[in-house]
């Protein structure tokens, strides 16, 4: 079995040189939401919902970390999250506030890019299983959510595609639930908890259950290190904390595999 020492050493030489995508031009301010994301354009032509440290709440800056850490593990799995990536607030940008007394600064922030049409749900649960590949894709969103110790559970229902649903605003995954980063001691205290959706089961594609739980055993370490540390040092996560989620991950999957199989 994996141990946290395991993991000591592996995240080292974070850096903040991220220069594949740009914000060009704001397009809404931010919202109420908790997070504050922002729709901008950026260099590829798409429209992005942009979280960066300027609009999180004060001190929950390592929200973009979970939100980068789960959208990437998630993609591991093929789990049906949003395309998401870095994106760099350059100079031209500094300055314009997502919400007012809020300007932005230089850096590097979280960006998930915007679907035309979209039916966002937040708690009710999982829906349109029989359309698309939703039966499928649901099978992701389960494994995803108890291997991250998901917390306000967040839908998006691709209206321009018969409803394809997709799993996103990740934010206050990970333990503690709902607090916008994780601490060592409670990744730690949770590593062999359930964290299951209480969702009818009914209508998965057994197919994609196997798949997807065959995955989640096969989980690589050398993949769970590149994707930590590829988190912006300037961030506010330490390197012994990224280590801890990744052997958290590490750990957690095969039980996480067990717990999926067992749906059926």
């Amino acid at each position: 079995m994996v141990q946290l020492a395991d993991w000591s050493g592996l995240v080292e030489a974070r850096i903040d040189d991220f220069d594949a995508l740009l914000l060009v031009a704001p397009v809404a301010g931010a919202g109420g939401s908790w997070s504050g994301p922002f729709r901008a354009t950026a260099s590829d032509g798409h429209d992005y919902f942009v979280k960066s440290l300027d609009t999180t709440p004060p001190g929950e800056g390592a929200s973009l970390a979970v939100e980068f850490v789960v959208a990437e593990v998630g993609r591991l799995i093929g789990a049906p999250v949003c395309h998401t990536s870095l994106i760099r607030i350059p100079q031209a940008i500094a300055g314009w506030e997502p919400r007012p007394g809020t300007p932005l600064r230089v850096g590097l922030a979280h960006a998930s890019r915007a679907l035309e049409r979209a039916d966002e749900q937040g708690r009710p649960r999982l829906a349109a299983r029989a359309q698309d590949d939703n039966s499928r894709r649901h099978v992701g969103v389960y494994a995803l959510y108890d291997w991250c110790c998901g917390a306000d559970a967040q839908w998006l229902y691709d209206l321009d595609n018969d409803r394809t649903l997709y799993s996103h605003d990740h934010g206050l995954y990970l333990p503690p639930a709902g607090k916008g980063g994780w601490t060592i001691p409670d990744l730690i205290a949770s590593a062999d908890a359930p964290c299951t959706l209480s969702d009818p089961h009914d209508g998965l594609s057994l197919t994609a259950i196997d798949q997807v739980a065959a995955t989640l055993d096969a989980v690589d370490r050398a993949d769970l290190v590149s994707i930590v540390n590829r988190v912006p040092v300037s961030w506010p996560v330490a390197d012994d904390e990224l280590e801890a989620l990744g052997w958290f991950l590490e750990h957690r999957a095969p039980a996480v595999a067990q717990r999926l199989r067992a749906l059926v």
